[in-house]
């Protein structure tokens, strides 16, 4: 048995006490007279020996009273051999503050039980002890050693926060703090609802001087909807098209959810509503279809009201509608009159031919698609501009020329597309046309047999590179269009090219299909929203010549603003936002006073299933973990008890606080029967 404050056993002196009185109290018997002695003999004598042993025994009862009550104030208990409390303890507490912890429990919500909890871990030490609080917010002030009270200070300012960290990121951050404490003991303390998607009990690794307690947090209500994500049907915006929306919705719940309100906007404007019926443990892919009314930045979002957890119920997202696309040809000093026919004469095109030997590379970074016709070389500054511009995003189409040089070979390999062969002058028709691919999807009934395919006279054979996918293809498997994926952009490879050499495909309604879904598809948008704390950077297009102002965020919300790293990538400029953006919604870029575009940002969902270990299974991980890890139950009640428990050993404190009790108790009962003269009744 041990003593947690051993310099309080000094009060044992106070045994003196009762034993002096007893020592110099001794009885003086006095002579009393009666008037009549007859009422003696119904007295029953007490011996000098009798009265001995009562004085005696009444003596060892207030001994052994004072000694149990002296015994409890220095809070006895039976110490553990794995945890020994040390005179200065490191003790730090780590404080789930993430989103789910917004849930409800049985005396409200788990975050305010949190706080309740560590501050209960901290009043069950002392003043000599030095403290670390953590939160999922990593702030400045938490990488400082704290003393009793300015970690009390603390956890009444604690928030819900945006961000959610993974354990190691916790631990690490955790581990870089207690460094600057001289404390030998360290006691670490984990107080979260523990979401099976983002704990590992294997992470935890402690040593002979650290002690780990988990103190689960109990969830009442495990049920929560989510707007998981969202996408279109067809990547293309065009002012007057009618576009299909899809959201995820998923229910973490355990019961099913009936007719739950789905509404999108677009520009705030409402543009459809659902209701939708989710089993339990389940999603639904939500389907709405509205038509787009302008050009520009649209900025669009997908609400649902649930409750308590409120983070996920909306999606922000923004996509771009643009009224043309820019198309330059670099051509031969001939004009393609089929080219010009394609895309010159439509007006969803804006359309800009130019000679090989006089390119103007300010009007290429403008544009969307350039097409190569029949080029006789390619020189190295074209070589360049072309690398830049496919791999920033743009498409890329080639027509090859009657005859290919080195210069094609060599370009094509260095961007990592297919390669041009030799040229088979066989006449072929085309066999296959790939309807499943984006450029013909949706445009062709299903009439294989009934088509009136393209016949080519001659074509380049076509081979090599990476992911390529054949849009239409030659009876003999020859590819006859071919898209190579190069980082964002695409190089669309021709075995033919446009002009009657080659055969008819260039006057064919079926080759036409492709070459204008190119020129429309080009500007199709890949990316609707960025999630904070995963996505820390996209790339916009500025097509303007001066691209070095300094580019600035604006939130919708607050109107607070940042200026995100900026890198220039080929015809775009990169932003990076790393920990600049903490709150989702909607964030306008800002360039000379002028807003130019917008970006939406939303939370992590990885907060939104609250399937979470319970207070059984921790213990079960901590008992096969072979670590040093213990699990208190999160009861704010007793918590500072089990600490005591856990971390000293048996504490024995009540149990001398009763005995002292029942030791002054037994000495009243004793000198108030003990010795009392019996009458007896039956004489008269």
């Amino acid at each position: 048995m041990a003593f947690t404050n051993p310099l309080l056993l000094i009060g044992l002196v106070a045994i003196l006490v009762p034993i002096i009185i007893h020592l110099f109290n001794f009885r003086r018997y006095k002579t009393i007279y009666f008037s009549n002695v007859k009422m003696l003999d119904e007295i029953k004598k007490k011996t000098r020996r009798e009265q001995t042993i009562q004085q005696l025994v009444v003596l060892a009862l207030r001994i052994l009273g004072i000694a149990a009550l002296v015994f409890a104030f220095a809070q006895p208990f039976i110490p553990t051999d794995k945890k020994k409390s040390k005179k200065g303890n490191l003790v730090t507490i780590f404080l789930d503050n993430s989103y789910s912890m917004e849930a409800n429990s049985k005396d409200g919500s788990m975050l305010y039980d949190a706080v309740d909890a560590a501050k209960s871990i901290v009043n069950a030490f002392g003043f000599s002890d030095d403290f670390v609080l953590t939160t999922q917010d990593f702030s400045g002030e938490e990488s400082h050693i704290l003393n009793k009270d300015q970690i009390l200070e603390m956890l009444d300012k604690v928030q819900v926060s945006s961000n959610s960290h993974s354990l190691k990121d916790i631990l690490t951050f955790e581990k870089n703090t207690c460094t600057n404490s001289s404390k030998g003991n360290v006691v670490h303390y984990y107080i979260s609802d523990y979401q099976k998607n983002n704990f590992n009990i294997a992470q935890l690794k402690t040593d002979s001087a650290t002690a780990t307690f988990l103190i689960p947090m109990p969830n009442e209500d495990r049920n929560n909807v989510s707007v998981d994500s969202c996408w279109f049907l067809s990547p293309v915006f065009k002012v007057g098209n009618q576009v299909t929306f899809f959201a995820r919705i998923h229910n973490y719940g355990k019961e099913d959810v009936e007719k739950l309100p789905v509404k999108l906007y677009i520009n705030e404007k409402q543009k459809s509503i659902a209701a939708l019926d989710i089993p339990a443990n389940s999603f639904v892919d939500c389907r709405m279809v509205y038509n787009i009314e302008n050009i520009g930045t649209q900025c669009g979002r997908v609400v649902l009201e649930d409750a308590p957890i409120t983070f996920d119920d909306q999606l922000f997202f923004t996509y771009e509608v643009t009224d043309n696309t820019n198309i330059a040809v670099i051509e031969d000093k001939e004009p393609n009159r089929f080219l010009y026919a394609l895309y010159g004469k439509d007006s969803v095109f804006n359309y800009n031919a130019m000679a090989y030997n006089q390119v103007n590379y300010t009007q290429l970074k403008q544009c969307e698609v350039i097409v190569l016709s029949e080029v006789p070389t390619i020189s190295s500054g074209l070589a360049d501009e072309l690398s830049k511009f496919v791999k920033s995003g743009g498409t890329l189409l080639v027509f090859p020329p009657k005859e290919l040089d080195n210069t094609y070979r060599s370009f094509l390999s260095s961007i990592g597309a297919g390669a041009y062969g030799a040229l088979s002058k066989k006449e072929l028709k085309c066999g296959n046309i790939n309807t499943e691919s984006l450029y013909f999807k949706g445009a062709l009934e299903d009439q294989k047999g009934q088509l009136d395919m393209p016949v080519t006279l001659q074509h380049y054979e076509i081979s090599g590179g990476n992911g390529s996918e054949v849009i239409m293809s030659l009876e003999n498997g020859s590819p006859l269009l071919s898209a190579y994926p190069i980082e964002k952009g695409k190089v669309i490879l021709s075995a033919v090219a446009m002009n009657d050499d080659y055969g008819n495909a260039h006057r064919h309604a079926l080759f036409f299909v492709p070459m204008h879904n190119i020129g429309i598809m080009s500007a199709m948008q890949s990316k609707l929203y960025n999630i904070i704390g995963v996505d820390n950077m996209q790339t916009i297009a500025l097509k303007t010549e001066n691209m070095d102002n300094v580019l600035t965020l604006r939130s919708r919300n607050n109107k607070e603003e940042f200026i995100p790293e900026q890198r220039r990538i080929g015809n775009e400029t990169a932003l990076y936002f790393h920990d600049q953006v903490h709150e989702s919604g909607l964030y306008d870029i800002i360039k000379d006073g002028a807003v130019i575009g917008t970006l939406a940002f939303n939370q992590n969902r990885k907060e939104s299933n609250l399937e979470c270990y319970d207070e059984s299974e921790l213990k079960k991980m901590a008992k096969s973990s072979d670590q040093n890890i213990d699990v208190i139950s999160a009861d704010t009640k007793n918590i500072a008890k089990s600490i005591t428990d856990k971390l000293n050993g048996k504490s024995l404190w009540k149990y001398f606080i009763i005995f002292s009790l029942l030791c002054f108790l037994a000495e009243i009962i004793l000198l108030r029967f003990w010795g009392k003269p019996k009458i007896n009744k039956n004489e008269e």
